[in-house]
């Protein structure tokens, strides 16, 4: 057999695999002959069934699209421009063999297959989505987009999709339909608006695209999963405003880079300087880190990815060191995820909705901190090592509508939807905490008695002043306790270890007091305020990152 036949056979046969599991799962018919023969139709449906939330179905479409993508494949027609009609906001599904519920669209494909085009009818009355799928060939005419969003593929895939479906119909829009354009990861949105159709720009290629789209004007928002860096904020500011100001700056959702292994791989943790040797190539076996004694393969996302740029800035730069250039690049956080579950000796990098099959690890800081699974809370309250946040931007220039989007998606209701679409939202939760061996007595007698919640307020260094979203947790945390008045609060102030102990023991109770006045000058109680100083640290000392979260005031309630 030769290579390009032998390739061929592989992609039939997981071509097979998905009209079987279409079938079975969804109730969605496929034609297998179309799916091998018409590139065009075969991407179509590939981006269709991307809107859905079900790992196994997932795991084969990134299977699928990792043997298009490599060299063997024989030549496919030229791609054919479609409008497709997409559902992206999914609804529950029945469970399948178990208890668990699985976030998918029941639907049916219709294919008409004479003229190319197919379409999806939503069988679930239950759907959350307020789209209603339409058959087009060509897009929707219309003078211009009225909201243009371009940026991040980790908020732009999932996130932003189902947050503008909501806000849109919030704002009186309905018969909601998704089409491809000529590139990939570049989708637009039709709707009707008083009769009239309307259209969404969705761009969602990598973080640093974001800034070059405002500065040409191709932007009415950045998004990004990572904060703008100062030189950007410098290069834009006469035409866009200050990025970095409240008013422009939007954290919309907190994610955290789970470090991934095959789940046969018997390691637990590592620490951030391990991580550091290891992608760097420095450590190349196992055996180094106490497993087998076989080669580490490395699989990291691009260039481009926000996601790259946050372990980059967290693991390697934090230790001189720069990505091995024996790493496996990839595009796509799926397929990332799909190549560690199919390797023993990989290990990847991935944000946490993408973990799947594998086994996240727990990560240190160092010697001196204790290793934090990456958890929904942790990652909420910033503790876990690779937390990081997600950003939309508004220049100062853009339009009401952006804006108000950019309000909604930090709103209560957009948060709600950030947590279904697998992300960590800022709504406030409430976790008990055990008492801890190295604790101070007062901080274990909180902890058996009280409930911590998930957030904390941060400084910058020497300063009493809340970033952006400490100012906005705090309005999130007069409203939890305006629905919660029969709690009362305690307040911890944390501090770095830089300078005098006495003097950052002050500091700390001085940012705990800053959030105290704030409080009590709404009318809501305070029950006590503490400072552990230096106790304590959740991350190491000696570089900024790490004194940075530190600094910190943690919210409990009794």
């Amino acid at each position: 057999m030769t290579s390009s036949t032998q390739h061929s056979a592989i992609l039939a046969a997981a071509l097979a695999r998905l009209v079987q599991l279409c079938q079975s799962n969804f109730q969605i018919q496929l034609s297998l002959s179309q799916l091998q023969q018409n590139a065009a139709y075969r991407d179509a449906v590939l981006a269709e069934l991307s809107e859905l939330d079900d790992n196994p179905l997932q795991l084969l479409i990134a299977e699928i699209k990792q043997v298009m993508l490599q060299p063997q494949a024989e030549p496919a027609a030229a791609p054919i421009v479609q409008t497709i009609a997409q559902t992206a906001v999914p609804a529950t599904a029945e469970p399948r063999g178990n208890s668990t519920k699985l976030w998918a669209v029941a639907a049916t494909l219709v294919l008409c297959l004479g003229a190319g085009a197919w379409f999806v009818t939503n069988g679930n009355p239950a759907s959350i989505s307020t789209a209603k799928a339409q058959t087009n060939t060509t897009a929707p005419q219309a003078t211009a987009a009225l909201i243009r969003l371009h940026g991040s593929n980790t908020v732009g895939e999932k996130l932003a999709p189902a947050l503008l479906e909501a806000f849109l119909a919030q704002q009186g829009g309905a018969e909601f339909s998704w089409q491809q354009q000529a590139h990939a990861n570049e989708r637009q949105v039709s709707f009707k608006d008083d009769g009239k159709t309307q259209l969404v720009e969705l761009h969602a290629h990598a973080s640093s695209t974001a800034s070059n789209a405002f500065l040409s004007g191709k932007a009415d928002i950045g998004m990004s999963s990572r904060r703008i860096s100062l030189d950007e904020v410098d290069k834009g500011m006469l035409k866009l405003g200050d990025l970095s100001k409240i008013g422009n700056e939007h954290i919309i959702a907190l994610d955290g880079l789970a470090v991934i292994v095959n789940q046969n791989n018997s390691l637990k943790a590592l620490s951030t300087e391990q991580l550091a040797k290891i992608f760097s190539g420095e450590v190349s076996r196992w055996s180094e880190l106490g497993g087998a004694d076989k080669p580490i393969v490395i699989l990291a996302r691009d260039d481009n990815s926000g996601t790259f740029d946050t372990f980059n800035s967290l693991v390697l730069k934090k230790f001189t060191k720069t990505l091995s250039a024996k790493a496996r690049r990839f595009e796509s956080s799926t397929e990332l995820s799909v190549a560690v579950s199919q390797d023993e000796n990989a290990i990847g990098f991935i944000g946490l909705d993408f973990i799947s099959y594998n086994k996240a690890l727990a990560i240190s800081e160092g010697a001196d901190t204790t290793p934090i699974y990456p958890t929904r809370f942790t990652i909420g309250t910033e503790d876990y090592a690779l937390a990081r946040r997600l950003y939309l931007y508004t220049p100062t220039s853009s339009s009401q509508m952006a804006k108000d989007f950019a309000q909604f998606a930090i709103s209560e209701q957009g948060q709600a939807l950030v947590e279904q679409a697998g992300l960590i939202s800022q709504n406030i939760k409430v976790e008990k905490t055990f008492p801890q061996d190295n604790a101070p007595a007062s901080y274990n007698r909180y902890a058996e008695t009280g409930q911590r919640l998930s957030l904390n307020f941060r400084f910058n260094h020497g300063e009493n002043e809340l970033d952006n979203k400490g100012k906005r947790d705090l309005e999130r945390l007069i409203r939890f306790m305006e629905q919660n008045s029969g709690r009362r609060l305690v307040l911890m102030g944390f501090s770095d270890s830089t300078g005098d102990e006495l003097v950052n023991a002050d500091l700390a109770m001085r940012r705990a007091k800053v959030i105290e006045t704030e409080l009590v000058s709404r009318g809501i109680a305070v029950r006590a305020v503490e400072s552990y100083g230096e106790m304590l640290p959740i991350a190491n000392n000696d570089s900024d990152a790490g004194r940075e979260r530190n600094r910190r005031v943690e919210v409990w309630v009794i």
